[in-house]
């Protein structure tokens, strides 16, 4: 402080600046507006996340229905089937008659499967070449999900599979399925099961806005604890397209009721195994 003259009185100017309390003061209120801030900060990110995932899942169902527009039917592989760049490349080979084949990332890799329904996630093998895999491959994963292209080196031999987890859009199981697959004309032998895994056609499908077919099943974007499953279905809000091309956001386990598939692994997973298949609807 110094000394300075006031109207005939000695006074003391005082120096600009925060005393120690002041300051305490301002650092704890900015705390707390911090504190009541970041929730909604967050919120914001995994909102904005969301819709990239949306739009993620709207393009994939752009290029479903434009497979579908080309071929009459949606994307399919049965089983012995394999893809036409095999057969330019190997016009002898014929796969054993319950196994389908699919080429995958990178050139030269072949996956053989009797999983029928794991077209879940082999689907960009039937729809996309493999050149343009590079272009697409961020679309087809979750937001904020770390998954590269995959390299030879991700087909080492294991016990568990390293390649299922790296496709986040599922396909639903009911558009590789005749609808009786999904209800109880079923019947019960395996073998009238086989008959019934044909494709389906778009004039299948009774309610194509209220028919999912495809979703994120990683959410990899949301904050917090992974979202909980019930029978494999996420309960969470999950970005998703529907039959007709248009997106939404909404919790599976709304939808409606699954039927058995004994040949999911998942086999009561809501929009996945929709009763009645392409004939039902989830919402």
């Amino acid at each position: 402080m110094s000394a300075t003259k006031m109207g005939g009185r000695t006074g003391f100017a005082r120096r600009g600046g925060f005393t120690l309390l002041e300051l305490l003061v301002a650092i704890g209120v900015i705390g707390v507006l911090i504190a009541i801030l970041a929730p909604a900060l967050r919120g914001t990110r995994q909102a904005a996340l969301e819709t990239v995932a949306l739009a993620n899942v709207r393009s994939v169902g752009q290029v479903m229905q434009l497979y579908s527009g080309q071929h009459g039917r949606h994307p399919f592989r049965g089983p012995g089937e394999y893809p036409a760049s095999m057969a330019e490349l190997f016009p002898d080979f014929r796969p054993e008659p319950d196994v389908a084949m699919y080429a995958w990332y990178p050139s030269g890799v072949l996956i053989g499967t009797t999983g029928h329904f794991e077209q879940a996630w082999l689907w960009p093998s039937i729809v996309m070449p493999l050149e343009e895999w590079p272009e697409h491959w961020e679309t087809w994963v979750s937001p904020r999900k770390d998954r590269p292209l995959p390299t030879a080196d991700d087909f080492a031999m294991s016990d568990d599979n390293p390649i299922r987890d790296q496709i986040s859009v599922r396909y639903s199981n009911a558009f590789v399925a005749r609808p009786e697959f999904f209800g109880d004309r079923r019947g019960a032998s395996p073998d009238s099961w086989v008959r019934l895994l044909r494709a389906t056609r778009p004039s299948d499908v009774r309610f194509p806005s209220g028919k999912v077919m495809l979703w994120d099943d990683d959410l990899a974007y949301r904050a917090g604890a992974p979202a909980e499953r019930v029978e494999g279905s996420l309960d969470a809000d999950t970005p998703m397209a529907f039959a007709d091309g248009h997106g939404a956001v909404k919790n599976p386990r709304a939808a409606g009721d699954a039927y058995d598939n004994p040949l999911a692994e998942a086999r009561m997973k809501k929009l996945a195994n929709t009763a009645g298949g392409v004939h039902g609807r989830d919402y």
